[in-house]
């Protein structure tokens, strides 16, 4: 099971590089920036459109945790959905799912080692961004100085390992259950577009505020709270209760399920 582990994150050496070193260059732009936009934007901070996509103007530090921490978090959890639907789903599409549960490996070994190591993976792109953009903001604070303490940046950055993981655990749950990888990339895409605007939306028309507690991202603060008070164990703890849950169901029905055949897990008459 470790060996199989340590195999799929090697396998994703260069994701973990490549997207690792675009989201430094990517922070790194928008916090070298940060001064001159914030000062560009804070006029317009009642503009309906910038709540929408969770742009927090009243401040250079808010705009920094609305922009850096919530947009790394946003991509990272679309390389979630591809790679989490495509562990499961897509390797089975591909037939090479097939070719590893013949070998002498429970199924439940299986899929953990899958689902840890997508969780590593995320982990080390988190450790290459949150130190890169680390570094761009404590050159940035020589010649603007701003109330975010660099220990209390990366740390926060790194604080979106729970949300990310939710969605890594949901991804292949969706796998396992789904018939096929189109299916389940699908249903995950529209869950995650939903779970970001939604949670956006809620805050400007109160008739949603229930949808709020259905979003993943509701419990990831991206405002500039995070810096001074760091994260939620509440937050944390709802977060890593998801990914258990949807960890259980996807063993049950990864165990349920006939592989190459296509199919709902359900149509399977006994457990493995």
């Amino acid at each position: 099971m470790f060996k199989l582990i340590v195999h799929e994150v090697r396998s994703r050496r260069a994701a973990i590089a490549g997207w690792g070193i675009g989201l430094v260059l990517f922070g790194s732009i928008y916090i070298s920036l940060a001064p001159e936009l914030f000062e560009q934007l804070k006029s317009m901070t009642n503009l309906s459109v910038y709540k929408l996509v969770g742009l927090h103007l009243e401040s250079v530090e808010g705009y920094i945790a609305s922009v850096v921490l919530a947009y790394i978090s946003f991509l990272l959890g679309i390389y979630s959905i591809i790679s989490s639907t495509a562990t499961m789903a897509g390797e089975e599409d591909n037939g090479t799912l097939e070719l590893l549960a013949a070998l002498p490996l429970e199924r439940w070994k299986i899929l953990t080692s899958k689902a840890a190591a997508l969780c590593l993976v995320v982990f080390f792109i988190l450790l290459i961004a949150g130190t890169g953009n680390t570094a761009a903001l404590a050159l940035m604070n020589r010649n603007y100085p701003v109330n975010i303490k660099p220990l209390s940046f990366f740390t926060s950055l790194i604080g979106s390992l729970p949300l990310l993981t939710g969605f890594i655990m949901m991804g292949i749950f969706l796998g396992s259950f789904m018939p096929n990888r189109r299916i389940a990339a699908t249903v995950m895409s529209v869950y995650f577009t939903a779970s970001y605007f939604g949670e956006h939306l809620s805050y400007i028309s109160g008739s949603l505020e229930t949808v709020r507690y259905l979003c993943l991202f509701n419990y990831y603060d991206t405002t500039e709270t995070i810096f001074a008070e760091g994260i939620r164990f509440s937050d944390t703890a709802v977060l890593l209760a998801v990914t258990a849950a949807f960890y259980v169901s996807a063993l049950y029905f990864f165990r349920r399920r006939d592989i190459t055949v296509g199919t709902w897990p359900w149509k399977k008459g006994k457990i493995l």
